[in-house]
C-alpha cells in the first residue's frame, strides 16, 4: 500500500505514475486553510465574482495542470497546462502573492506561475531527482524538495540561471514544505530506496538565508508525508504509515525543534492537512475521508467513526486526497476518482459546522491538492 502515498500533496513522488493507477481503481472502495495575500481584487479572472474574490486552485496530477475556479461562480474556470512530458507528474503548489510553484515530481523541475495571466513564467531544474514540496520564503525566493537525492534546493524570481544549484542536505526523501518563524521546515519520510521505514519521520530547520540546518526533530510516527503550521505557531505533521494500521499526528515547536506530542488515532493512510484560523485541523486520508480536530482542544470534531466525506450508495466514503476551508469556513474537499467502480473526479464542498455537503466542483483529471486564496 505504500506506492498510494505517493499520489498526495508531497508523498514519495518517484513511483507516483503507477500509484496513480492504483488509486484509479480502488479509490472508490475507501471509505491548507483558507488566506488573503494582495490587494482586495486582483485583475480579471484572478479577481472572483463580485461577491465572492476567491478562487480555488487544483494542481491535477495525472492531467498534468493547475485548474483554477472562481468560488463565486465555479464553473468558471482556467487552466495552466505543466508540460507533455510523462515524467510530468505534479505533487502540489504553494503560493506567494500572484505567483504559485508546483513542483514536476519524475521531471526533477519545478513550475513558477504567473497567476494573473495563468500561465508559466519559468521551469527550475534539478540535475535528477524528483521533486516534491515547496515554499517561498519571501516574495522572490522558492524553496523545493528533491525527494531522490534528498535536498532541500533555493532559487529566485529574477535569477539568470534556470539550474538548482544552491542545496542542502536534509533527512531522507523530504516532502513536504514549510516556513514559519523565519524557518524553512522540511518533512521528510525516512524511506529507504524500497520506502521502506529507516526510523521515524524527521522535521529539520533551515536558515532561508544561509541554508545552514538549525535542528531537527524525530516524529511519533513514520512515512511522515505532510505538515501545517496552526494559528498557535506549532508545526503538525501527519505520520502516514504503512497504510494498514491508523496514522497519527506528531506537534513539533518549531522555534525549539522539539515534540510536544503525538496523537494516535488519525485514521488508516492520513496524507494531507490544512488548518483553518480557528484551529481546526483537516487530515485527509485515500481511506478515510476528511477527519477534523480541533488544535486547540487537542479532540476529534469529526473522528474515524464519522469522517467528512462524499458517501455512496452503501454508505461507504469516498477517499479524500486534500481538503482546505474558504473565508466562510466551507470544506472543499478533493476526491481524485475512481475507474472502478465509475466515479468522476470531483472538489465536493460542505457546509461548515455541519458538514452537510452542499455541492460538487468538476476540476478537470486526477485532483489531488488545492488550495484557496483571495488574491
Amino acid at each position: 500500500m505504500r506506492i498510494i502515498q505517493s499520489v498526495h500533496r508531497a508523498r514519495s513522488a518517484r513511483p507516483i505514475v503507477r500509484a496513480i493507477g492504483v488509486a484509479l481503481a480502488i479509490a472508490g472502495a475507501g471509505g491548507c486553510g483558507s488566506s488573503s495575500t494582495g490587494p482586495s481584487t486582483a485583475p480579471g479572472f484572478l479577481g472572483g465574482t463580485a461577491t465572492n474574490h476567491q478562487i480555488g486552485l487544483v494542481v491535477n496530477a495525472t492531467g498534468k495542470s493547475v485548474t483554477l475556479f472562481q468560488l463565486g461562480s465555479p464553473t468558471t474556470q482556467k487552466q495552466i497546462a505543466l508540460g507533455t512530458s510523462s515524467a510530468v507528474t505534479p505533487v502540489g503548489l504553494s503560493i506567494q502573492a500572484r505567483r504559485a510553484a508546483v513542483p514536476l515530481g519524475n521531471a526533477a523541475s519545478v513550475a513558477l506561475l504567473d497567476l494573473v495571466n495563468q500561465s508559466v513564467i519559468r521551469f527550475y531544474l534539478f540535475a535528477n531527482g524528483n521533486t516534491t514540496g515547496s515554499v517561498f520564503s519571501d516574495d522572490t525566493t522558492l524553496f523545493v524538495a528533491n525527494t531522490t537525492t534528498g535536498v532541500v534546493g533555493r532559487v529566485t524570481v529574477g535569477q539568470s540561471s534556470d539550474s538548482v544549484n544552491d542545496t542542502v542536505e536534509v533527512a531522507p526523501q523530504p516532502t513536504a514544505l514549510t516556513f514559519a518563524g523565519g524557518r524553512v521546515l522540511v518533512t521528510s519520510t525516512n524511506l529507504d530506496e524500497n520506502f521502506n521505514p529507516i526510523g521515524n519521520g524527521i522535521v529539520t530547520a533551515i536558515d532561508p538565508k544561509t541554508m545552514a540546518v538549525l535542528g531537527t526533530a524525530t516524529t511519533g510516527g513514520t512515512n511522515s508525508n505532510d505538515a501545517a503550521i496552526g494559528p498557535d505557531g506549532l508545526l503538525y505533521v501527519v505520520n502516514t504509515g504503512d497504510f494498514v494500521e491508523d496514522g497519527s499526528l506528531t506537534i513539533v515547536n518549531p522555534a525549539t525543534m522539539q515534540v510536544v506530542t503525538t496523537v494516535s488515532g488519525m485514521g488508516v493512510g492520513p496524507g494531507a492537512i490544512s488548518i483553518d484560523s480557528a484551529g481546526l485541523a483537516y487530515i485527509s486520508g485515500f481511506f478515510s475521508g476528511t477527519l477534523v480536530w480541533d488544535t486547540k482542544t487537542r479532540t476529534f470534531v469529526r473522528g474515524t467513526d464519522n469522517p467528512v466525506c462524499a458517501k455512496l450508495g452503501d454508505g461507504s466514503c469516498r477517499g479524500a486526497f486534500a481538503a482546505t476551508t474558504d473565508a466562510a469556513g466551507k470544506l472543499y474537499q478533493v476526491f481524485f476518482g475512481s475507474a472502478s467502480p465509475s466515479l468522476a473526479p470531483y472538489v465536493f464542498v460542505f457546509d461548515p459546522t455541519t458538514f452537510a455537503l452542499r455541492d460538487s466542483v468538476s476540476v478537470g483529471v486526477g485532483p489531488s491538492s488545492i488550495s484557496i486564496r483571495k488574491f
